[in-house]
């Protein structure tokens, strides 16, 4: 059985990626949680990931998957349903996750996965409203495409991709969006792989793990 190895559940939305979509695959494996913001996490990611990053999918003879995005399309090449079984819904949801994976620079940056904060609202810089803007297309695009409830039909990657902007929206909105936007974004929020993350995130913050109080209006990064 492979090991996950992930950053905090309340914290780490790249680790959160793969997390969710294996657990709504129903593919077996074990999670090794490092927490962040430690004085050894760093050496103990080094040790655990290529790299030194996480997450990281590893097997016991040494072979490890180190890319939020590349573990997923490993994934497809042992599992059903990471991607829409229809090619042109394939190759918009491979498009639209791939830009995910590597853009809304500002939306990460000023919007940080923080499942300790739901609902403490946060200011909507012009930047961020760009890439939420963005977003909207792609989710409305494919929903009007598959017909929903998920932008592909059934649950896949590309949900379990934008799952954590989905989180950022509950932490720091509300945020207008078309109709069917928000409808996605409660089936999202509500999915048993996403809601059992939250389970962790919370379990994270009753242990003590987020004794911090930030500035009223700031972000913790």
């Amino acid at each position: 059985m492979p090991t996950l190895v992930i950053g905090n559940k309340a914290l780490s939305s790249w680790s959160m990626r793969p997390w969710v979509l294996m657990r709504a695959l129903g593919a077996p494996f074990e999670e090794h949680l490092i927490r962040l913001d430690e004085p050894e996490t760093r050496a103990e990611i080094k040790e655990a990931s290529p790299s030194g990053l996480v997450p990281c999918l590893k097997y016991a003879d040494g072979a490890a998957v180190w890319d939020s995005l590349a573990i997923m399309e490993h994934l497809a090449e042992r599992h059903d349903g990471v991607w829409p079984e229809d090619q042109a819904l394939r190759a918009h949801a491979r498009c639209a996750s791939a830009e995910m994976h590597s853009g809304f620079a500002t939306l990460r940056g000023v919007w940080p996965m923080d499942l300790t904060r739901e609902g403490a609202g946060l200011a909507t810089p012009l930047g961020v409203r760009r890439d939420l803007s963005r977003i909207f297309t792609l989710w409305s695009e494919a929903l009007s495409r598959s017909n929903g409830p998920f932008l592909y039909g059934e649950f896949c990657a590309a949900d379990a991709m934008y799952a954590p902007v989905v989180t950022r929206i509950r932490t720091y909105g509300p945020v207008p969006m078309p109709e069917a936007c928000a409808d996605y974004a409660r089936a999202v929020w509500e999915h048993p792989a996403v809601a059992a993350w939250r389970e962790g995130a919370a379990a994270e913050a009753a242990a003590g793990w987020y004794d911090f109080a930030p500035a009223e209006g700031q972000a913790r990064f």
